[in-house]
């Protein structure tokens, strides 16, 4: 056998894919058969974010939590589940499991469908690696998702929402002296996320290098470890810039830290980071503050994605085709760009209408 055929039949022991996964933990993952760790192990190599590997995490345990409902033995473990009875598993088995959950979880069909691709997607896997016969959740009827339109903020309600991260009127003293130290970052976060569509996520983990202020622009890292580019205009350079010279001289972010910086409330200072979590609960607290004063919004039900929608949306009405968004959101299909596209057919009948 040559050394290129003895590469093909090589196995990697177990013992070095659990370590390789242990440099970066995963909640809950030990939970799981061994068979689905190193699929785990897989998809990581594959480049999907640690966001999404924790939520198939989640997705699987609440599939062998439905088995365990469906068996009746107090005694099941998901761990010990052997790829053998796994493999048992078919059609009539994952119609059950969503009947399960659409009619006791109540889960929405877009829910629904998230949590067959993760089980397809691991037949999928199993049957390259282990030659399973079939992959019974590719036969199964998925629920229909309902096309929803896009909710966002017109230009008028964006611009409203940043000149508010400034203002501290409604604030109480506590909150003003917060505002004193956060403002220019907080303005910094909207006007990047209003002006440039990035994913919150993405946000939070935008290192100081990925700024180039003598290009004019930034460079992201997307879904699945695809780089894109995005152009600033001056006037979000010098938000940036202005936030950046106001922070103290050993906070100022370096090269390798985050752009945006973290705040710990109980000793009254900055981190060199921010979390995902801390940076979308300023937004809802900035959307909550941005109701009371903002009568279009009073009603209506805003999230830190929707200012993403509100990108997009407006540039489709400045006149940008579906394609040249679509890499400037880093979507991997067009299709999922499309739904954009309603907006610049409201502009169309209106043209027709005028005339």
């Amino acid at each position: 056998m040559s050394i290129f055929a003895k590469i093909n039949h090589h196995q990697r022991s177990h013992e070095k894919q659990q370590h390789s996964i242990e440099k970066q933990p995963y909640r809950r993952l030990d939970d799981l058969p061994v068979f689905i760790q190193t699929y785990i192990q897989h998809i990581r190599s594959l480049g999907y974010s640690h966001g999404t590997i924790q939520r198939y995490i989640y997705d699987f345990l609440d599939f062998f939590h439905f088995v365990e409902r469906q068996s009746g033995e107090e005694s099941f473990r998901a761990k010990d589940s052997t790829l053998s009875d796994f493999s048992q598993l078919n059609q009539q088995g994952i119609e059950n499991y969503v009947h399960y959950l659409a009619m006791e979880l109540e889960n929405e069909a877009k829910t629904i469908n998230r949590k067959l691709s993760a089980l397809q997607s691991l037949f999928h896997y199993l049957m390259k690696q282990y030659h399973l016969k079939e992959n019974p959740v590719q036969v199964v009827t998925r629920p229909k998702v309902k096309k929803r339109e896009p909710v966002y903020l017109s230009i008028e309600e964006m611009k409203a929402v940043m000149a508010l991260t400034l203002n501290d009127e409604g604030l109480t003293l506590r909150q003003k002296k917060y505002h004193r130290l956060l403002a220019l970052r907080d303005l910094t976060a909207i006007t990047l996320l209003v002006r440039t569509g990035l994913r919150v996520s993405e946000l939070a983990s935008l290192k100081r290098s990925q700024l180039h202020i003598d290009r004019k622009e930034i460079q992201v890292l997307g879904k699945g470890n695809k780089q894109r580019t995005i152009p600033l205009t001056e006037e979000v350079l010098d938000v940036i810039q202005h936030y950046i010279q106001s922070l103290p001289d050993t906070i100022q972010p370096k090269q390798d830290n985050t752009l945006l910086v973290g705040f710990d409330f109980r000793t009254m200072t900055y981190t060199h980071s921010i979390s995902v979590s801390a940076l979308q609960k300023m937004i809802q607290r900035l959307f909550e503050r941005a109701k009371k004063v903002i009568p279009s919004l009073q009603n209506r039900t805003i999230t830190a994605h929707k200012l993403r929608h509100s990108f997009a949306t407006a540039l489709i009405r400045n006149g940008v085709n579906v394609l040249t968004l679509q890499q400037l959101l880093g979507h991997e299909s067009v299709a999922t760009t499309q739904v954009y596209a309603h907006v610049d057919y409201e502009a169309k009948i209106k043209a027709i209408q005028s005339w």
